[in-house]
């Protein structure tokens, strides 16, 4: 049996330990510590850099709610790393799996690939804490509304959720030949028709958000549209959601010039939705 299976084996075992023993904290932290390490040992496997690999922070020594991160499209962990590090100095949890544009035969991976490896993610966290909360950028915004039509969730922070994306020149042209020749599109346009599916998608299945959501965009945002934002308003269920539009801060809103802006956001969104979150 390889190391892969191995593992996927422990996991097995763990979760069926959990799942008759749900009190028990250490269980459910050993569960999503090997999750993280069948991703971790997967990504080394293929030689990924380690700052581009899964991460997982976890509450040692105190119960703790969780925080999944998805990333971007065409990103990877790294971009998410000094939310994960701030999120995890204020008490949380978190996890961000590493999730593939590509599949092992070097051909792109398909969005509901995505969505199925999220959501095991989530599963798992979920596990670890009913109190879990999904912060997707981009596309991972996109994957977290999917995900929280189908699992009750605690919140959800949106960055720059991909649903419309800049109306460039060259955009407007592939729109255009997607209109007219769809199968020449997405032979022609790989990883990026998926992502193009998975916006379709959200956009006519995700008719609701129940869960407490913060939509965080920048102004100044060069990939995706802010008329994405007026979209998930009118699908916002909860009162204590929150849209926001930043005048600064780029497409990575997390990592440019409204970072520290952002992070402080999200805290206090957390704290205010749930006074029993960590401080």
């Amino acid at each position: 049996m390889t190391w892969h299976g191995q593992i996927n084996r422990t996991i097995w075992e763990i979760k069926g330990s959990v799942e008759k023993q749900p009190k028990n904290a250490k269980l459910r932290a050993e569960l999503l510590r090997t999750l993280f390490l069948q991703r971790f040992e997967y990504d080394r496997s293929l030689r990924v850099p380690r700052d581009d690999r899964s991460f997982l922070f976890l509450q040692e020594e105190r119960a703790s709610a969780g925080m999944l991160l998805i990333h971007g499209a065409h990103g990877t962990p790294a971009e998410m790393r000094e939310l994960g590090n701030f999120l995890f100095g204020k008490g949380f949890t978190v996890y961000c799996p590493r999730l593939s544009r590509y599949d092992l035969k070097n051909r792109p991976a398909s969005w509901e690939s995505w969505v199925t490896m999220a959501e095991n993610a989530l599963t798992t966290m979920l596990l670890f804490t009913p109190k879990t909360t999904i912060v997707g950028l981009s596309l991972g915004g996109t994957i977290a509304m999917i995900l929280e039509a189908i699992h009750p969730i605690e919140r959800m922070v949106l960055l720059a959720p991909a649903l419309r994306t800049r109306m460039s020149i060259k955009a407007r042209f592939y729109a255009t030949i997607r209109h007219v020749t769809p199968t020449l599109f997405y032979k022609v346009a790989g990883w990026n028709g998926e992502v193009a599916k998975a916006m379709d998608y959200a956009g006519r299945s995700v008719k609701a958000v129940k869960a407490p959501t913060l939509v965080l965009q920048a102004r100044d945002d060069r990939v995706v549209s802010n008329r994405g934002l007026n979209a998930i308003r009118k699908r916002l269920s909860n009162s204590a959601s929150e849209v926001v539009l930043l005048p600064h801060g780029s497409h990575t809103i997390m990592r440019g010039k409204a970072k520290e802006e952002v992070f402080e956001r999200i805290q206090s969104f957390a704290q205010k939705t749930d006074s029993k979150q960590p401080a």
